[in-house]
């Protein structure tokens, strides 16, 4: 049998296989979304629509999730206990969960930061706390940088803080990849990810376990072809972002809590955490012992003491 031959047999075999892998993305892309429809409302701002959750009055304090997740990283943990004492606002960041985001202008941290800081002046919000875990620490740091003065303090959940080196991991590359990447998105991304993804989580709740249904919710959200495709665009810029604001640090003026587990699978506490505590002038720095990546659900009270002080609210025991 000839090259030709076998060749004109697995053609038609291949084409067959990724219509069978497109159909299978989209129509479990369009399940997904009906299982797990947005919670919130939206905002328009600069041309993209953000999509948000808000509920409770009082002092304004605003969530950002980190790369691996949606505003729902705070629903399954500390949005209701902030709701009842503060006016709760998490965001799906651009490219992520149901908000979408300017493919032109990228998904840098100042892109990022702009448009919540705009989507907050739509909404009337003003002076508020920001709380960030994982990558969402890096897009509230820029923020804090890019609007000095219009923000009362801030809290960061093990976040990133500096990138010394590119991130590697060539499976977050592909899609930024012409053609084929728009591709994989489209067809092996989702199935593959579903046999993958339990394991990532359990890593970044470790030693803690997740809360039930979570990782099908907050899975099923990221593995769809826009939100691994953001996940790429942001990857493909984190080095360059926060190469471009860690010198700067030393200008942030308002109170910065920083909170780390000591045994973080995801992050290296002392590079990220305390070597951050040691760059700001306002700043104190909480290592919780025995706890991940996920503090925030695993240590809810730490957080909402942080915040009461952060707000003047603080009256210890």
């Amino acid at each position: 049998m000839t090259y030709r031959v076998v060749f004109c047999w697995l053609l038609p075999g291949f084409a067959a296989l990724l219509v069978v892998l497109l159909g299978y993305t989209h129509f479990a892309t369009l399940r997904i979304e009906s299982e797990f429809p947005p919670v919130g409302a939206f905002v328009s701002t600069e041309g993209v629509v953000l999509h948000y959750l808000r509920d409770g009055e009082g002092v304004p304090v605003v969530m950002l999730h980190g790369r691996d997740g949606t505003l729902q990283e705070f629903t399954f943990s500390i949005f209701d206990r902030v709701a009842r004492k503060y006016d709760a606002i998490a965001f799906d960041r651009p490219g992520y969960g149901y908000s979408e985001s300017n493919r032109a202008d990228g998904l840098s941290t100042e892109v990022q930061a702009k448009l919540i800081h705009e989507a907050l002046r739509t909404l009337g919000i003003e002076n508020p706390i920001l709380v960030g875990h994982s990558y969402g620490g890096a897009v509230l740091l820029q923020y804090l940088l890019d609007y000095p003065g219009e923000v009362r303090g801030a809290i960061i959940l093990a976040g990133v803080s500096y990138v010394d080196e590119p991130p590697e991991g060539a499976l977050f590359k592909l899609p930024n990849v012409p053609v084929v990447g728009p591709l994989i998105t489209r067809t092996i991304a989702l199935p593959v990810g579903r046999l993958l993804v339990s394991g990532i989580y359990d890593q970044a709740f470790s030693p803690a376990t997740p809360p039930a249904g979570y990782v099908e919710e907050i899975a099923s959200l990221y593995l769809r072809p826009s939100q691994f495709t953001a996940t790429a665009a942001e990857l493909a810029t984190m080095y360059e972002s926060v190469g471009r604001i860690s010198p700067r640090y030393g200008e942030i003026e308002v109170p910065v809590t920083i909170i780390f587990g000591d045994s973080d699978r995801m992050l290296d506490w002392g590079e990220d955490g305390k070597r951050l505590d040691q760059a700001l002038p306002d700043s104190q720095f909480i290592l919780i012992k025995n706890a991940g990546h996920k503090v925030h659900h695993t240590h809810p009270k730490i957080v909402m003491d942080a915040l009461d002080e952060l707000s003047g609210d603080y009256v210890g025991q």
